[in-house]
């Protein structure tokens, strides 16, 4: 009777091949899930670096625009200065500034890419 309820599937060897892929991809600890996990941690931290880097020099230009603007089409000459060269001060720190949080989001993570780097170096070393 329990047999009769139950459906049974039969994939190709292509669908097979694809799902034991999926299966490996979320369960294997092999050193090339470990590899790309780090990368995808490297990538991560260089992304917020960047995104952050890129959010604060857009606001320098557009806060040195606005200075601009109040300089040529106001005639707010001393206020549109002062404006202006803040905005360009924002712009001058950013390289500065997405080196200090490149390195600082690097050093919250080394814990990780550590842990990982010893597990790859174990695994190539019980391979040869």
């Amino acid at each position: 009777m329990a047999n009769e309820n139950r459906a049974t599937y039969r994939y190709t060897a292509d669908e097979q091949r694809e799902i034991n892929a999926l299966r490996n991809r979320y369960t294997s600890d092999n050193p090339d899930d470990q590899l790309s996990a780090m990368r995808r941690i490297d990538h991560d931290v260089t992304r917020r670096a960047t995104a952050m880097a890129v959010g604060f020099g857009l606001a320098g230009t557009l806060v040195m625009g606005l200075g601009l603007a109040m300089v040529l089409s106001f005639n707010w000459m001393i206020p549109g200065m002062i404006l202006g060269c803040c905005g360009i001060a924002v712009m001058a720190a950013m390289p500065a500034a997405y080196e200090r949080l490149l390195k600082r989001e690097r050093k919250k993570v080394a814990p990780q890419i550590v842990e990982l780097l010893k597990k790859v170096e174990q695994s190539s070393h019980e391979a040869s």
